[in-house]
């Protein structure tokens, strides 16, 4: 064997081994989180997560699926974290949640609202018991919100949109709706803003937590104290602003149970 051929091998050799080692470190590099959430709040938490992971030169991917999918794909491996859960997730969900960690520092606050007819007279103080009085309509698939409604008073439809509208052309007493989307939807349609109110308060608020898979879990601690700064530099609550949502912050901690224990059966009672 020439001399010519055995460096063409050993540089080929040479090539193959940078491949390899390289191939982890660019795995690293990309994280990518699976969300059940919608715009504006995933483009919040998206913003938010890639900015507490550029320190570590870590880009971030986001993928929107149903919520069921995306506890498999997170807990299988498949991706690396879910962008929100509550806090007592893994407690409550009834799928193989083993392999989620908690990123133990609240992203953002979560606010469930009324919405009705904006001259609409509403018994106060607002609470479970009297939203229940009347029909109500709400997104299909939303597991939080509906195990608070009666059977009978639930209307579940397949968008926002028609969650809305069904207030607008009073074929419902009210909706039940996550804050951030209705507050993005009535902004969207003058129409609907002009005939509809978001009541307040919140007839629930819970803060929502970032998760990763197990094999990441080294990495749960610079990602905690990197959210926290941002919340001390103002990051988090300047970018919630521009997404129509509520930050997490020492004020909403406080304020706020981080785990109002959900109960399966039983819904539980707003205090005002």
């Amino acid at each position: 064997m020439t001399r010519s051929k055995i460096w063409i091998i050993l540089r080929n050799i040479n090539i193959l081994f940078l491949i390899c080692v390289s191939v982890p470190v660019l795995a690293a590099d990309k994280l990518v989180f699976a969300t059940h959430v919608r715009p504006p709040l995933s483009l919040y938490l998206k913003e938010v997560i890639q900015e507490s992971l550029k320190p570590y030169a870590i880009e971030v991917k986001v993928i929107e699926m149903p919520g069921s999918r995306v506890i498999s794909q997170v807990n299988g491996g498949y991706a690396d974290g879910d962008l929100s859960r509550v806090i007592n997730f893994k407690d409550i969900s009834d799928a193989d949640t083993s392999n989620y960690r908690l990123v133990n520092e609240p992203i953002v606050l979560t606010e469930i609202v009324m919405i009705t007819l904006a001259k609409k007279e509403i018994i106060r103080p607002i609470t479970w018991e009297t939203i229940n009085q009347d029909k109500v309509s709400f997104l299909r698939g939303s597991k939080t919100i509906r195990k608070y409604l009666n059977i009978e008073n639930r209307v579940a439809v397949s968008s926002n949109t028609q969650v809305l509208e069904m207030v607008a052309n009073k074929r419902v007493n009210s909706a039940i709706m996550f804050a951030s989307v209705a507050k993005n939807m009535l902004n969207q349609s003058p129409e609907l803003n002009s005939k509809l109110m978001i009541q307040s308060p919140p007839v629930l608020s819970f803060h929502l937590f970032t998760y990763l898979n197990k094999k990441h879990a080294d990495l749960i601690p610079k990602l905690e104290l990197s959210l926290k700064q941002l919340k001390d530099d103002g990051f988090l609550e300047n970018t919630a602003n521009k997404y129509q949502v509520t930050a997490a912050s020492a004020e909403t901690f406080s304020a706020v149970s981080l785990l109002q224990k959900i109960n399966h059966d039983k819904p539980m009672q707003h205090k005002e």
